[in-house]
């Protein structure tokens, strides 16, 4: 008797067809991955782009609504330029504000200990506290002032010295004060703009800096494509660019992330995000 058997198993076309289906679901698969990935990506650039332009908005208004603080009012001779903003272009601003509040020492007043004339103020706090308010530099231009007041007498003196807890003056208050209902701030002069020369974290002109005084500029935001300033009249519709009559500022701020160093804003993979703010110093009149 003659026994049949039969091969078990799949043809060579039928596992060819299965590799093509196969092959077919993986690449579809493998698209829609690297479509994902790509949207995912850029979201999370746009993001990161987005909040840092409102971090460096929000770090520039909230000292610039305090531009002239503690300056506004008081006699500030023999200063040839008594403006509490000293220089004001489309891309960098230079000002005078009490930014920190740094000569209120643990909710404690400075005061001058005791009753002051002449150029050497003795302040009420210890000597770490008075270095830590007030700041010298190399540059005596870049120097702190002290805003002194007592009743309706208030002045502004640029500090040449610290010794201890004494500070020495440009040039002599006017009259003496007590401590008794004596008021003392600290005024710092603030620059913002953007890094004009290359630095170990920021490419020239990518990173939107502070400097306070003669500190050096202060990386604040990085990857910045674009700062531009405008500038006001009271009225908020006139511009000018007279450091005297500015009383609104508008900031307009990009941050722009690419994917290479060598790409542009433009391109499409590149995440870019412009923010706008208008402040109005409270302190200027």
């Amino acid at each position: 008797m003659r026994r049949h058997t039969r091969a078990e198993g799949y043809t060579l076309v039928e596992l060819l067809i299965v590799l093509a289906i196969v092959g077919m679901v993986a690449g579809g698969i493998v698209g829609v991955y690297q479509v994902s990935q790509g949207i995912y990506t850029r979201a999370t650039a746009l993001e990161d782009a987005q909040l840092g332009a409102r971090a460096g908005l929000d770090r520039m208004a909230s000292e610039l609504r305090l531009i002239g603080s503690y300056w506004v009012g008081a006699s500030c001779a023999p200063l040839p330029n008594c403006n509490a903003i000293t220089a004001a272009t489309p891309t960098s601003i230079t000002f005078r504000a009490n930014v920190d509040d740094s000569s209120v020492i643990n909710g404690a007043e400075a005061t001058p200990s005791p009753t002051t004339t002449g150029n050497s103020v003795p302040l009420s706090i210890t000597a770490g506290q008075t270095g830590d308010a007030f700041k010298v530099y190399q540059n005596p231009a870049d120097n702190d002032y002290i805003y002194i007041a007592n009743g309706g007498r208030r002045e502004v003196k640029q500090i040449t010295d610290i010794n201890g807890s004494t500070l020495t003056l440009a040039s002599a208050l006017s009259s003496p004060y007590s401590a008794a209902g004596s008021l003392v701030r600290d005024v710092k002069i603030i620059t913002y703009t953007r890094n004009a020369s290359a630095t170990s974290t920021c490419p020239t002109l990518t990173c939107l800096t502070r400097t306070q005084g003669g500190s050096g500029a202060d990386p604040i935001v990085d990857n910045v494509s674009g700062l531009t300033f405008f500038y006001f009249l009271s009225n908020g519709v006139t511009p000018t660019t007279d450091p005297a009559l500015i009383r609104e500022i508008q900031i307009d701020l990009t941050v722009c992330i690419k994917r290479t160093p060598a790409a542009s804003c433009q391109d499409p993979d590149s995440s870019s995000r412009q923010m706008t703010t208008r402040v109005k110093p409270r302190s200027l009149p």
